[in-house]
């Protein structure tokens, strides 16, 4: 029963993420994440874009990271976590 409570009580902290190419994006919701990663946009003369690095903490103190290297993905996980 302490771990359902326990999971209940956890919320998403913070989301990062980190086009890695480019500097790192902290945000406080998986909404405010997903609204980066639809207006993000990879243009010619920023450098190879490799992948998207994303970190997300929550008040337990849990930790979810996890790197992609197409944005679909990159939806498909935050969503994921948002139903969690």
């Amino acid at each position: 029963m302490a771990s359902l409570k326990e999971r209940f009580e956890r919320t998403v902290e913070k989301v990062v993420v980190i086009p890695l190419y480019g500097r790192m994006n902290e945000f406080a919701t998986i909404d405010d994440a997903l609204r980066f990663i639809d207006d993000y946009s990879v243009y010619e003369g920023c450098g190879d874009f490799r992948k998207y690095e994303l970190l997300i903490s929550f008040t337990n103190g849990d930790r979810v990271e996890g790197s992609f290297k197409d944005k679909a993905k990159v939806r498909e996980f935050l969503q994921f976590i948002a139903k969690q």
